[in-house]
């Protein structure tokens, strides 16, 4: 080692880093320059960090080159790195040879780089590093092409000549990479029309953009290229690899929001065909660069601005992303551009630098501050290239330590850490003053849902951020995040973060985001309340969710309005009666089905936004019941005529169960049992019980049947005398005899909550008189063994866990609360809260809950079952407005005072 450059390794930024290098050169048999010039070079390379130093000892002749390369001391031509790098992969066998060369010349290339960094020249730097990524994507582009041409055939159309184009976006875009940038891309292929050999030419350009994408950043042992960020793509990282120019204007119109059109200000073709490139940048120039800009424009960019500083938080001041950054200086032009280069096609630049000049011209910016706003841009470059090289590391993070700050003074040729602490101070402050003047967004989404709907935040953050906005299953919602990310809006994720499930609500707007119109994102957009409603729905109802999703035509009337919560007595049977009009047999039962599930969507939307108490959701859910069953039968026996005549007599349906009692609950079964007048035959000689049978076999069919709309309601008609075994219908007389004199206590008591709610005309005969049936006379002390029996046999075979309906305490208490005093009083209802409130009042509020409870676990489980699982009380908790500790509790409570009136009521 000579003395002079002993000294000057000495004398350099970084005398403890840089001899332990030298030596190690020498020691590979590296040239010791005589030169003041060389020395000086050698000694600013090795004090850099480590990452120049390794490329120089992997291959000590290297100096000797780079000190004869023309292009140290000034910029090489992109057209020259093209020629070099083609010249470098001339003759590649395959990809891995493919790769191999292109990463001998990147290394070769950043020695270069390195070394006329070390010399300030950043901004050149910048642009050659992107020419050099231009150069090795060109090259993987042909070598790929050429591949997959060879192996599958030639692209052909007979719309257009197929091409394909990669898009550089950010840095690349803008020409600025650093020596640890990702290259951010968008494949794109001129149409779809076509194939090459046996592939579709989708297929076929898919391929090419795995094949590129590979050659640039798998990791082999000769390092990589670019790591390639494919995220900026449409749809994100569930969308396509490529899209063809159609599809990606259709995205862009359809979905594209206020970071995609930021991002796109940047974009230029950066290999494979410019005038594909250059066609769909002009195509999406209207996206791009809007005429006009509505306010949400504005607080979408500074909503962004306070992501990117939330996201630079840590122990040290981040010279991308902090406060006063490179992102703040950009935000400044870019906001500026898209608020005003839609009209003054002169502010469309990609250069960051150049943009800021020409918003000075255009009067956007004054002097100082473009001169304050690019001068601090230069030296922020200069450090992140600095903190990049020495250990080729993905930073932006000032070192946290004082001996750190010091050597990065003396490596940018400041005097001291106090002068570049003094210099980081002044430029800082000039740009938050200019960019302080944007202003603040004015609501707009949350930090946190904007956080999560970054596309470039890691899946390890985004499960982080997700459990923190209360999700359970951090790693399934980040999957359906992954999947809408790029259309679902943040509202929609606002809203989900606020519902009653969070889990459950984002899994049904992911589904709604991927099927949803364009119609559709605007109405909710301005109808905040809709949204609102939605969110609790899918919070809350399974059931619902998945009906709303699976039939697009039931957005028609949430488009056209709710309607009432509670619309009038009458509304059903008016309502069906008009739909079904001069339809035939199968499209009547299909518009049955189409008018329940949008008559439930609306009953379930008022019920979860709290416009409607339990019991008249469940009078509404009966009443629509009713609705459908008597236009159920009409269709039915309409079909029947022409072929057995027409009976002699009329048919009751009578309603038992839920369904007689106005109690209703979503999914509930409809117990029925069908009476006709009398026996006879019809006008065809068919007798009336096997008319009528015929009837009820089909009505029950008719119902119960699965469509493409859905099911309209299961039957049960196991409540009609002598139970499954006895027959299907029943005649009047048959009917009265066999409660006189065969029925069983319980039959007495399912007859409490029997009446009338479907018919079919009929030649006078009147039906049972069901009071005169159920309320004669009773023993009540077999009576209450009976009710006893029955309740412990109930307890005993259905109570499982704590169940809402059948656990002691549950609503089965209270209906047979009712039960016992409805026949000890003769109080005539076939409603068991309107009997309790009249018996015993002090549980109406206890009945109210359970009932509410019911139907909330209902729609949050798409289930028929009051059970209370475990994994259910989260959701139920939220949904009825309760801490979830609580819950358990709160149910209990009542539940216990439930089953003490019970107990002193019936022993």
């Amino acid at each position: 080692m000579t003395a002079s450059l002993d000294r000057r390794v000495a004398e350099g930024p970084d005398p403890d880093g840089a001899r332990p290098h030298l030596e190690r050169y020498l020691e590979l048999g590296g040239e010791a320059p005589a030169d003041d010039e060389g020395q000086a070079l050698l000694v600013s390379l090795l004090s850099s960090g480590s990452f120049l130093p390794e490329i120089l000892m992997s291959d000590v002749g290297r100096w000797e080159a780079l000190r004869s390369d023309p292009f140290l001391r000034r910029p090489k031509p992109r057209e020259i790195a093209l020629g070099e790098v083609v010249q470098a992969v001339d003759g590649a066998r395959d990809l891995p040879d493919l790769q191999k060369r292109l990463r001998l010349y990147r290394r070769r290339e950043m020695l270069r780089l390195g070394a006329r960094e070390t010399w300030g020249l950043t901004l050149e730097v910048a642009r050659e590093l992107s020419a050099l990524a231009d150069a090795s994507l060109e090259a993987a582009v042909a070598f790929s092409d050429a591949q997959l041409r060879a192996g599958f055939g030639e692209p052909i159309s007979p719309e257009r000549t197929p091409s394909f184009v990669v898009l550089g976006m950010g840095k690349l875009g803008g020409d600025e990479l650093n020596f640890s940038s990702d290259v951010d891309l968008i494949y794109v292929y001129s149409t779809d029309e076509g194939v090459a050999g046996r592939l579709s030419l989708h297929e076929y350009y898919a391929r090419l953009s795995q094949m590129v994408t590979a050659a640039l950043s798998e990791i082999t042992s000769d390092g990589l290229i670019f790591r390639v960020d494919l995220r900026l793509r449409p749809e994100g990282r569930s969308g396509a690899i490529c899209n063809s120019l159609a599809a990606s204007e259709s995205y862009y119109e359809s979905f594209g929001r206020t970071w995609e059109r930021q991002a796109l200000l940047r974009a230029r073709p950066a290999a494979g065909d410019r005038a594909l490139g250059d066609e769909i940048l002009t195509t999406l120039a209207p996206f791009i660069y809007p005429r006009s800009v509505g306010p949400t424009m504005l607080d979408d960019v500074l909503g962004l601005r306070k992501l990117f500083r939330a996201t630079a938080e840590g122990p040290a001041w981040n010279v991308k992303l902090g406060r006063g950054g490179i992102r703040d200086i950009e935000l400044v032009a870019q906001l500026l551009q898209l608020l005003h280069a839609g009209k003054r096609p002169e502010l469309r630049e990609r250069a960051t630098l150049v943009t800021l000049q020409k918003l000075a011209l255009a009067g956007l910016l004054t002097d100082q501050e473009t001169r304050s706003l690019s001068a601090a841009y230069r030296v922020w470059r200069q450090i992140e290239h600095r903190l990049q090289l020495v250990h080729a590391a993905q930073t932006h993070e000032l070192p946290a330590d004082d001996e750190g700050m010091e050597l990065l003074a003396r490596r940018l040729g400041v005097a001291n850490r106090t002068a570049l602490d003094r210099l980081l101070a002044e430029h800082q402050a000039a740009v938050v003053a200019v960019s302080e003047t944007l202003g603040q967004p004015e609501g707009g989404p949350s930090e946190l849902a904007l956080r999560l709907l970054d596309p470039a935040s890691s899946r390890e953050q985004t499960i982080t951020d997700l459990r923190i906005a209360g999700f359970t299953d951090g790693e399934r919602a980040a999957d359906a995040l992954d999947l809408a990310r790029a259309r679902l809006p943040p509202e929609w994720l606002e809203e989900a973060i606020a519902s009653p499930d969070p889990d459950r609500a984002l899994a049904s707007f992911r589904d709604l985001s991927l099927k949803g119109s364009l119609g559709l994102f605007a109405l909710l957009k301005q109808e905040p309340h809709l949204r609102r409603m939605l969110a609790s729905l899918f919070g809350t109802s399974e059931r619902l969710s998945r009906h709303l999703l699976s039939h697009p035509a039931m957005w028609v009337p949430l488009v056209d309005g709710l309607g009432a919560p509670s619309p009038e007595p009458g509304f059903w049977m008016n309502a069906l009666t008009a739909r079904l009009r001069d339809l035939d047999y199968e499209e009547a039962l299909r518009e049955l089905r189409r008018f329940q599930a949008e008559e439930i969507l609306r009953i379930g939307l008022h019920d979860v936004a709290g416009n409607l108490a339990p019991d008249e959701v469940s009078r509404q859910l009966t009443h629509l019941a009713q609705g459908c069953l008597a236009h159920a039968v009409d269709l039915v026996a309409a079909q029947l005529v022409p072929r057995y005549g027409r009976p002699q007599t009329g048919l009751t349906v009578l309603a038992l169960g839920s369904f007689g009692a106005v109690e209703t609950r979503y999914g509930s079964d409809l117990d029925l049992v069908f009476l006709y007048g009398r026996e006879g035959a019809t006008d065809r000689d068919v007798a009336h019980q096997e008319w009528f049978g015929r009837l009820a076999q089909r009505l029950i069919g008719a119902l119960g049947a699965l469509l493409e709309e859905g099911r309209l309601y299961e039957v049960d008609a196991r409540l009609r005398p002598s139970g499954a075994q006895g027959l299907l219908v029943t005649t009047y007389a048959a009917f009265d005899r066999y409660h006189q004199e065969e029925a069983a206590p319980w039959e007495r008591v399912a007859l409490l909550r029997a009446r009338p709610v479907a018919g079919w005309p009929w030649a006078g005969e009147a039906p049972p008189d069901l009071d005169e049936v159920a309320y004669r006379p009773v023993d009540e002390a077999a009576l209450r063994t009976e009710l006893l029996r029955m309740r412990a046999r109930i307890e005993s075979e259905r109570a499982h866990g704590l169940h809402l309906r059948f656990s002691p305490g549950g609503l089965t208490d209270l209906e047979f609360i009712a039960a016992w005093g409805q026949l000890r009083q003769g109080v005539h209802t076939t409603n068991p809260l309107t009997a309790i409130s009249r018996l015993e009042p002090g549980l109406v509020d206890d009945y109210r809950f359970l009932q509410r409870a019911s139907l909330r676990l209902r729609l949050l489980r798409d289930r028929p079952d009051d059970l209370l699982a475990p994994g259910d009380r989260p959701a139920l908790a939220r949904s009825l407005g309760l801490p979830e500790t609580d819950l358990v509790e709160e149910l209990r409570g009542r539940m216990a005072r439930v089953r003490a009136a019970f107990k002193r009521t019936l022993g």
